[in-house]
């Protein structure tokens, strides 16, 4: 099987788009230049995952930035997967994982559903799963605690595969959470072993840094890589920013 390299980024967040946008384009950047053709970033890479992201929600400047990065792709030729809030035509507020392609086209949005109850009291849940073919790898995007939620969420990834795709699969898991609660931590481990052994796929995982609603909180980053057997094959540094580049399909 030819191998894919992609790239997990583990960013440290900021309190504004132009800070966090300036990290995912710094890490776009940094993952071309060692050759991978896509970088997943992380939950609301864009907004940061704080308690001000309501403050953030001018519909302009949120698309201005994504064209930002989508502009940065096609300039790069890199393809990324992003996570922003997205508004609906009623007003809702997804919390989203964005694929663009490496010609910067948006491919695919994958809305939330497995949301938190704080969460719940601004996002709205999403529904549908799409797989959506990026490059040399066939992907889908679930989000944090999703991977709690695997009775649900399989029959409707099942589903959903495309018949006769014989690329690698990748789930992106982009998240934010703290290794400070070690049980729950290996709950979403043992959650996305299960998952990539269902589903033959690989597991990537791009979590934040850091926490800015709490500056003192320690365990964040070390983002995960598990193979389609279900084994975890490399891990990022813990509270550190980083950026990963793994070979998929390699053996």
């Amino acid at each position: 099987m030819t191998s894919a390299l992609w790239a997990i980024a583990q960013p440290r967040m900021h309190w504004t788009l132009d800070g966090n946008v300036g990290e995912v384009l710094a890490a776009l950047e940094e993952a071309a230049a060692a050759g991978a053709e896509g970088c997943v970033c992380t939950e609301l890479a864009v907004t940061g995952f704080h308690r001000r992201v309501p403050e953030l929600l001018d519909a302009v400047a949120l698309a201005d930035a994504q064209q930002r990065i989508r502009a940065a792709c096609a300039l790069l030729g890199i393809a990324a997967v992003v996570g922003m809030p997205t508004l609906g035509a009623a007003g809702e507020v997804f919390n989203s994982h964005i694929a663009i392609a490496a010609d910067g086209r948006e491919l695919c949005r994958t809305h939330k559903r497995g949301l938190t109850p704080s969460e719940a009291t601004f996002f709205t849940t999403g529904q549908e799963r799409c797989w959506t073919g990026l490059g040399s790898v066939l992907a889908v995007s679930v989000l944090c605690r999703e991977m709690l939620d695997g009775d649900e969420l399989l029959p409707l990834l099942h589903a959903a595969l495309p018949t006769g795709d014989v690329r690698p699969r990748v789930i992106f898991w982009p998240s934010y959470i703290s290794e400070a609660d070690a049980e729950l931590g290996q709950a979403y481990r043992d959650g996305a072993s299960a998952m990539a052994r269902a589903l033959g796929a690989w597991v990537l995982n791009s979590n934040w840094a850091e926490s800015l609603n709490e500056p003192c909180a320690r365990g964040f980053g070390g983002g995960v890589v598990i193979a389609p057997d279900g084994r975890l094959v490399r891990t990022l540094p813990v509270d550190a920013a980083a950026l990963m580049v793994v070979a998929l399909g390699a053996g």
